[in-house]
């Protein structure tokens, strides 16, 4: 059986509670590793120097500058690659990546020449922030600069995260009109059990937990880059009113929603 590591397991100095650590490539220590093996959380690697080649669930990809590489939790990886590598390692656990609506259907983005700059003040602004920093819009904004460049034909691990991705965009296809888990998973053409145990794998929770989780995220979405009211934005995501929506809001982020908006919004 194959060796699965937790982010703690890969960097034994955080604390446990840590969800979300972003740090240079080549500080993390690769030879403790027991290779090929897997991991239970999301990552990216951004090489900005050095050659070798990646290996996802057995399909091998080349280590190339400006080059991310784009792995869900559960994916067989493997690295050759040369000492000279130099980068950037973004690792994030299922349930901040549920709560963003990250999803990765590409084994690795090219990075546009526009769009490194961009990146690279990200991740130094990340980088002089401590290890317990709220670093989750920084994270949002730097996938959100790589999501358009994800071509969704390129990698499909056994169909399992195509039905996954297929669950996100069936919630959003119906404008999150569709309150009952019974008719997405008759949608979908599998039984409820499996869409829950689908959920869990890519996300940590079960599919009506995975459904508040993507509407959250992209209420934080609509709250920092629209121009909606709080009355709007809980209307548009099928919450019952916006006092409930406010309310659902603060549980899981911690904040409401208005000072959500006067936080982060530009």
């Amino acid at each position: 059986m194959l060796k699965e590591y937790s982010i703690s397991d890969i960097f034994p100095e955080l604390p446990e509670q840590i969800l979300l650590y972003v740090c240079p490539f080549e500080k993390t220590d690769q030879s403790r590793l027991v290779w090929p093996h897997k991991c239970n959380f999301y990552s990216i690697i951004w090489f900005t120097s050095g050659h070798g080649f990646n290996v996802v669930d057995l399909a091998e990809h080349e280590i190339l500058s400006n080059r991310l590489f784009l792995t869900s939790p559960q994916q067989i990886h493997n690295w050759t690659y040369h000492r000279n590598v130099e980068g950037y390692m973004l690792v994030f656990d299922k349930v901040v990546a549920a709560q963003l609506g990250i999803d990765f259907s590409s084994p690795y983005v090219d990075v546009s020449i526009d769009n490194i700059p961009l990146l690279e003040m990200v991740i130094k602004n990340i980088l002089c922030k401590k290890p317990d920093a709220d670093i989750e819009i920084d994270l949002l904004y730097f996938y959100s600069l790589i999501a358009g460049q994800i071509n969704d034909g390129n990698f499909d691990p056994g169909g399992v995260n195509t039905l996954f991705r297929e669950f996100k965009d069936l919630v959003f296809t119906n404008n999150l009109e569709i309150h009952s888990m019974d008719q997405y998973a008759d949608t979908l053409q599998i039984s409820l059990a499996s869409l829950n145990e689908i959920c869990r794998n890519f996300s940590g929770s079960s599919a009506k937990q995975f459904l508040l989780h993507l509407k959250i995220a992209e209420a934080k979405r609509l709250l920092i880059y629209s121009r909606l009211n709080i009355s709007d934005i809980a209307y548009r995501l099928a919450f019952e009113d916006a006092s409930y929506f406010a309310r659902i809001f603060k549980k899981k982020t911690g904040i409401t929603p208005s000072c959500f908006s006067g936080k982060y919004r530009k």
